[in-house]
């Protein structure tokens, strides 16, 4: 059995006596405070520095206890009853066995009314504990000394196999001998138990305040209780009247929410129009700048609302202003805010589309969403990502087309899904497989246009991904015939020349004819064509200078000007063009966020066309510059990225101008650049693009593996492809081995 003082519950039979603490009379002697010394502390904590959480809360519940007020002032045999119990001192340190006491722990020890021994098995091994428990003893004798059962076993040390469970240091089972050394007679400590089969926490607590205070511990229990019972009357009380205040605030509250709903539907039918019909009126007319400024507006209504709190048709409201959000953002260039904005309209319409599986409305509204997801991907050279996403797109067309085969609407989602779908693959390097999709895509347009003339804008869309499909299968008198076809729709579009969309449409058919033209050889045509659009990029800038899109075209149709002029040895003319087209990039880079793959291309080929302009004084700066571009542009190329095979072409041209331009004075640096970009074609050496082959026979031919480059130049031989590029190459072949022809 334990022979610690009980402090059990009070039992039926009555009232449980406190902690009672007979003061002693403390003998005059050295380690004795002075009489004016009054003591600072109510109580010192002594614990090992395992349990300091305990110690922590233990202090600051006897500190912040407030004693019952009609306890206060009652005279006990400790004195008048306080107010509170504080401060209490906790000690922060543990020192090693052998070491002496700091200072400052002694002054503490000296001026502390009691000891609470906080009792772990922990402690009980703590000779820092012990040491504490020694020294109090010496200043104010064996009954001061309060222990708090936490954790182990009191004189477990006597019992045989549970030694380890002892909580009791030495010094508070034993007396202090005449030398100050607990080796006296066997104690009964006085002791409150915390732990759960004991008195727990709350009630230990309050038997140590008891013991400190002199009052019995039914005081504080019963005062405790009723302090209690008071607060929670109070709390009743309270809610009584707040029930009443919440019954009359309800019925304003529905009210004001009614009112509420209904200004919230005006003001997001007053987004929707703007970002809407409004949008339909200005963007054929290029003023992006208004809507921009419609867009901020949307935003800050929309972020300041919780999507969690919105019924289905605000959601609804909201789903469709983050679309149009992202598009307008899109045509201003704003990559990320645009990404921003689709994946915020995809989520809200996920969250409709699970509420009601089987509306059509919601798939097709998810379907949008997940379109606009797809495609920010897409310019932002994630191809991976745009491809599963066009493809789930697919999935909720197809979904749709089922629940109502006769609407056309829906079929004609269907093909733009084919469409899209082809645009990513054409973009991953699977010409096959994208034609296979675009020409399901144009069958279905036909058939739909026929119905609705408007949808002959997708219409010739599809013919200008069907002409990319075939250029990269080497068949460019297709591709250029797919390029007619789509100019040929867009010019006989209402109002084609008054619509800004229409117009951009018939400049980027009128470059890629141009361009489809410079393939086949045929210099003269392509100038022509390229000049038209040209004209076209010129004027669109003129009328919205801020409409990044429309500097990229003019950009790209000026450098491919250069281009045609300098495989006509034009050289005076081709230098002034190439000022106007270096400026413009200049101002398109600077312009803000754009597609990766635009810029890029755009960067590649003003370096590459600036080799013939600089004089010899600046070639050293030009190459710099190349350099600096393919160490940050290479790296960003990866098995996702749309369009590589196009891309590396542009990289490696510019890795074969900046070989040139190292060439006479570091022939090292320049053999690293051929290499580089032989590199970056390799991966494509199966393709059937002529302008990919003629790039990679360039830098084999430098590189000295002519027979390499005269395998490549043979397989573009048996096609159509007759770009300048390709007739330099044949006459450097035939000069390198003496007037052979490549077929040879």
């Amino acid at each position: 059995m334990s022979k610690v003082t009980p402090i059990r519950p009070p039992g039926a039979g009555g009232a449980e006596p406190p902690i009672s603490v007979r003061p002693e009379p403390v003998e005059g002697s050295a380690h004795n405070a002075d009489a004016t010394n009054a003591p600072k502390y109510w109580a010192f904590l002594s614990y090992s520095h395992h349990d300091k959480l305990i110690a922590k809360r233990l202090q600051k519940q006897l500190e912040t206890y407030r004693v019952p007020r009609r306890l206060v002032g009652r005279e006990t045999s400790h004195g008048p009853v306080p107010a509170r119990v504080s401060p209490v001192f906790r000690d922060r340190d543990e020192l090693h066995a052998g070491a002496d006491l700091k200072a400052s722990v002694q002054d503490a020890l000296s001026k502390s009314r009691w000891l609470i021994v906080v009792c772990t098995p922990d402690a009980a091994r703590s000779p820092w504990v012990n040491r504490e428990i020694i020294e109090f003893k010496k200043l104010h004798g064996e009954r001061r000394v309060l222990a708090l059962i936490a954790r182990g076993e009191p004189f477990a040390s006597d019992m045989a196999g549970r030694e380890a469970e002892e909580c009791f240091p030495p010094a508070l089972r034993r007396a202090l001998n005449d030398q100050g050394v607990p080796e006296g007679e066997l104690l009964e400590p006085i002791a409150a138990d915390m732990r759960k089969h004991g008195d727990g926490p709350q009630r230990a607590t309050l038997k140590l305040l008891a013991g400190m205070l002199g009052v019995s511990f039914d005081d504080l229990v019963r005062r405790d209780m009723q302090r209690r019972v008071r607060l929670l009357s109070a709390v009743a009380g309270a809610s009584v009247l707040g029930l009443v205040a919440f019954a009359f605030l309800a019925v304003m509250a529905v009210q004001a929410r009614n009112e509420a709903q209904h200004q919230r539907v005006q003001a997001e039918g007053l987004i929707e129009f703007m970002l809407g019909d409004l949008r339909k009126k200005l963007e054929p007319v290029g003023r992006l700048e208004v809507l921009d400024s419609v867009g901020e507006k949307a935003l800050a209504y929309y972020g300041a609302q919780e999507s969690g709190k919105l019924d289905a048709t605000a959601l609804g409201h909201r789903s469709r202003a983050m679309h149009l959000i992202g598009e307008i953002r899109d045509l201003r260039g704003n990559l990320a805010d645009a990404q921003a904005a689709f994946e915020q309209a995809a989520e809200t319409t996920a969250q409709l589309l699970a509420q009601a599986p089987g509306d059509e409305k919601r798939v097709f509204d998810h379907s949008q969403s997940v379109f606009w997801v797809g495609y920010a991907a897409w310019k932002r050279a994630d191809g991976r990502m745009a491809e599963t996403t066009f493809r789930e797109y697919l999935t909720l067309t197809e979904r749709l087309a089922a629940m109502d085969p006769d609407n056309l609407d829906w079929r004609a989602e269907v093909a733009f899904a084919h469409l899209n779908l082809g645009t990513v693959m054409l973009g991953m390097g699977q010409p096959a497989d994208a034609l296979k999709s675009l020409q399901a895509s144009g069958e279905l347009l036909t058939k739909l246009s026929a119905q609705r003339p408007q949808l002959s804008f997708e219409l010739a869309i599809n013919h200008g991904w069907r002409a990319d499909a075939h250029e990269l299968l080497g068949d460019y008198e297709q591709a250029l015939a797919e390029q007619r076809l789509r100019l040929g729709v867009l010019r006989r579009m209402p109002d084609a020349d008054k619509n800004r969309a229409a117009q951009r449409g018939i400049l980027s058919a009128l470059h890629s004819i141009g361009l489809s033209e410079l393939a086949l050889g045929r210099v003269t045509a392509a100038e022509v064509d390229i000049r038209d659009a040209l004209g076209i990029a010129d004027r669109l800038v003129g009328e919205d200078p801020k409409n990044v899109q429309w500097w990229g075209d003019a950009c790209s149709a000026r450098l491919r000007l250069v281009e045609v002029l300098l495989s006509q040895g034009r050289s005076r003319e081709a230098s002034a063009e190439y000022e106007l087209a270096s400026s413009c990039v200049a101002h398109y880079k600077s312009a803000g966020s754009r597609g990766v793959r635009d810029a890029m291309q755009l960067s590649a080929r003003v370096l590459t066309l600036a080799v013939p302009f600089v004089p010899p004084a600046q070639r050293a700066r030009l190459a710099g510059d190349i350099e600096r571009f393919l160490d940050v542009s290479i790296p960003q190329l990866t098995a996702s990225t749309p369009d590589r095979a196009k891309l590396a072409v542009h990289l490696a041209n510019a890795s074969l101008a900046l070989g040139d331009l190292l060439m006479s004075g570091n022939p090292v640096g320049a053999r690293e650049s051929w290499q580089r970009a032989e590199a970056q074609l390799a991966p494509f050496v199966s393709m059937s693009d002529g302008a990919v082959l003629t790039s990679l026979a360039r830098a084999r031919l430098r590189l000295g593996d002519i027979q390499g480059a005269q395998i490549l130049v043979a397989r573009v031989q048996v096609s159509s492809y007759r770009h300048p590029a390709y007739a330099v190459l044949v006459q450097q072949l035939q000069a390198v081995r003496g007037g052979s022809r490549p077929h040879e």
